[in-house]
């Protein structure tokens, strides 16, 4: 069997995400890709799942600011009805049988 070449034995550029600061003896840190992430899912969620919302908010303590919330939650929930995307995320759950809760 003829040797391998020192090439394939060698580290290269392409190599997994972090094996450089592992080799430097840093932690790697996924947070800087975690936030946009969650920020587009959070808004995802507040324009497809806005009864989501509104139920959230009618469980809040009673008070002056669990009130505000609990109409403005509903006023989103009044404008993505009308506009298309509640209504779209209902379907989509009568359609595959999902009950949330």
């Amino acid at each position: 069997m003829p040797p391998l070449p020192t090439s394939a034995a060698e580290p290269t550029d392409d190599a997994a995400p972090g094996v450089h600061d592992l080799e430097a003896g840093m932690r790697p840190s996924r947070l800087p890709q975690f936030v946009p992430v969650a920020v587009v899912v959070v808004a995802l969620l507040f324009v497809f799942n806005s009864a989501g919302l509104v139920r959230w908010t009618q469980n809040l303590p009673p008070g002056r600011t669990g009130t505000a919330l609990s109409d403005a939650a509903n006023v989103w929930h009044d404008a993505m009805t009308a506009a298309g995307p509640a209504r779209l995320f209902d379907w989509l759950k009568d359609a595959i049988g999902v009950e949330l809760r």
